[in-house]
């Protein structure tokens, strides 16, 4: 399953861009980085399948999701 995160362009981005940083050194350059913000890693999570509900209470997990959407049917977070 994929989720399909906005990207950092749009007008309410799933993630943000972190950067990179080069070595002064030997001027070469980290891979650039990104992160997901709370609307993109519930997305992600929507589409969790190898969680072990007697070891991880995703429960307590914090989600957010835009303009009130309920969570998809296959969601950990339905129902």
């Amino acid at each position: 399953m994929f989720a399909v995160l906005n990207g950092q362009s749009h007008p309410e981005p799933d993630w943000t861009y972190v950067g990179s940083k080069v070595n002064a050194d030997t001027g070469s350059r980290r891979t650039e980085t990104y992160n997901t913000n709370i609307y993109g890693t519930t997305k992600l999570r929507d589409g969790s399948v190898f969680l072990d509900p007697d070891a991880i209470v995703f429960r307590r997990w914090r989600q957010q999701r835009r303009n009130n959407v309920p969570p998809p049917p296959y969601s950990i977070f339905a129902g």
